[in-house]
């Protein structure tokens, strides 16, 4: 199947392959005239909601197919979807809640909380006005059911509702100064960088995707509809275990399968000649660099192809499927140039990091993309304007004109895929009772790639323990947010303007090795059962 045979729109797929199987979780498979059965029915009940295009619908919930239908009802009545990450906590979906006004939230309560609507009630507090609709839990005072409102609601012929210019999705980026941005994003540019990645993969009816990222991410969201637009069936895992994900595998017959250097790193540590993954055909890499042993490794055991994505979730896309250049470390040469009827970005340049100045071939800068209309974000000034958009990543070009990516400008930690702003987490810690001063910097982990590292300067006694200051920041800080790792310093270093110097930070902790306490257990799978216990990477965040 040729990739140029995407759909183009979800009414369209479901149109088109209408008895084939779309989505399977657990024991249960929709096809694509029952998922778009669903999506109309509450698409239905949005509207008798009083939800109106243009209103903001707040979506928390586990990936299954409930998430897909809320995704798609969102754009058939005109909202805009704002996707949110699993496991923020209560303070951090309130905040969500009321940063976008929104007009709706669907959420699903945790497993494991001791009040399981509590954040349902934070939010209403906060936002009085907000439709508030609960999944997987009873309804309790004033909240819908979404399994009632899909059962109850008449599908009808409700046209759509979005025109192409209209913005129909929230992206949060990982931020840069404790607060991340909110790309808005239309469907055509949406639908664009789908065939971006399809014109490597050339997805078709007979594919089978695994999916175990999650869909509030670009990444996760793209393949997940590359999936649907190009006929295939998705397989869900709402909770990453490589046990898990090679079961599936091998028992569902999967042939596209995302991973992030984390994942794949765990993938072949638990494979054995028990897995035959006789179908698989693809792997979809992101987030990280991949180590070239990871590389070596894949491509002999798993016998399967590699894509290397780098990119943004402001939309700026180089990938390659070429195993030189992949083994070679570089993530390729192509570069996304926009959806038909849009103006084209330009082509990626390596700029000085303090000034508008091209930098020469194999010299390191910021990685930067030309494009022709500046990237427009929720609440905030749009950047790019000077027909650049510049990521905050430092990399360089080859003589070829292939991109190796260098390290980062920005004060973030690539945690498994999940990228994680450093000044947000110590924005939280500043608050704790055992801490004077503060800072977060990445370390470097055999399996996530980089850990959390919380750097603090003691303020009485006894010193902090990295239990405590977890148990303390857990209330405000989604789980894959939490310290992995405490070192207690006598000062933080800074520069002769009185500036945490995070390059030294980073240089005296990591270079010098100085005595840090790390969690015991470094398996990113699984439920978080303790604060000795690690947080489960939860997909790819990838950018």
């Amino acid at each position: 199947m040729s990739a140029a045979s995407l759909a183009p729109s979800i009414e369209d797929a479901c149109e088109r392959w209408a008895a084939r199987p779309a989505v399977t979780h657990h024991d249960r498979t929709l096809t694509y005239s029952e998922l778009f059965e669903r999506i109309l029915a509450l698409s239905s009940a949005y509207r008798s909601l009083g939800i109106r295009p243009g209103d903001r619908v707040v979506c928390q919930l586990p990936l299954c197919p409930e998430h897909l239908v809320a995704v798609g009802a969102a754009w058939r009545c005109g909202a805009i979807h704002v996707g949110a990450h699993r496991d923020l906590t209560e303070a951090e979906l309130t905040a969500l809640v009321e940063r976008t006004q929104a007009a709706a939230v669907v959420f699903q309560p945790p497993a494991g909380l001791a009040d399981p609507l509590g954040p349902l009630r934070a939010v209403r507090a906060a936002r009085p006005s907000v439709t508030a609709i609960v999944h997987g839990h009873p309804a309790e005072g004033g909240e819908h059911s979404l399994t009632e409102l899909i059962a109850s609601s008449t599908a009808g012929s409700l046209p759509a509702a979005s025109a192409p210019e209209d913005t129909a999705l929230l992206l949060f980026t990982s931020g840069t100064t404790g607060r991340p941005k909110a790309v808005m994003e239309t469907l055509p540019a949406l639908w664009g960088k789908m065939q971006f990645f399809a014109d490597a993969l050339s997805p078709g009816p007979d594919d089978v995707h695994l999916m175990y990222l999650p869909i509030n991410h670009v990444f996760g969201l793209k393949l997940t509809l590359m999936a649907l637009m190009s006929g295939g069936r998705l397989v869900l895992l709402d909770q990453y275990s490589p046990e898990e994900a090679l079961r599936l595998a091998d028992d569902q017959r999967v042939t596209i399968l995302p991973a992030t250097p984390t994942h794949l790193t765990l993938l072949l540590r638990t494979l054995d000649d028990g897995h035959r993954l006789e179908s698989l055909r693809w792997i979809v890499s992101a987030a990280a660099p991949l180590p070239a042993a990871l590389v070596e490794e894949t491509y002999d055991r798993l016998g399967v192809e590699l894509m290397h994505v780098y990119g943004c979730s402001e939309g700026f896309l180089t990938v390659t499927t070429a195993r030189d250049e992949i083994r070679g470390g570089s993530v390729g040469r192509a570069v996304f140039r926009g959806p038909p009827g849009t103006p084209p970005t330009g082509s990626v340049a390596i700029l000085h990091p303090d000034r508008m100045e091209h930098l020469p071939r194999e010299e390191v800068g910021e990685i930067a993309y030309g494009t022709s209309r500046p990237v427009r974000f929720w609440g905030e000034p749009a950047r790019g304007a000077d027909g650049w958009y510049r990521t905050g990543d430092l990399g360089r070009l080859d003589c070829d004109g292939r991109l190796t990516i260098s390290g980062r400008l920005k004060g973030v930690v690539n945690r498994g895929g999940l990228k994680v702003a450093c000044g947000e987490v110590e924005a939280v810690l500043t608050g704790h009772p055992g801490v004077a001063e503060c800072a977060v910097i990445g370390t470097p982990d055999p399996v996530l790639g980089e850990a959390i590292c919380a750097c603090v300067v003691q303020s009485g006694e006894p010193s902090p323990i990295l239990a405590d200051v977890r148990a303390a920041l857990r209330r405000r800080l989604a789980r894959h947010k939490l310290p992995d790792e405490l070192c207690v310093l006598d000062s933080l270093p800074r520069s002769a303007i009185g500036k945490l110097d995070r390059r030294a930070l980073a240089a005296l902790v990591v270079d010098a090795d100085l005595p840090r306490e790390r969690l015991r257990s470094r398996r990113p799978a699984g439920p978080d059962r303790s604060a000795e216990r690690e947080r489960p990477v939860a997909g790819a965040d990838a950018q």
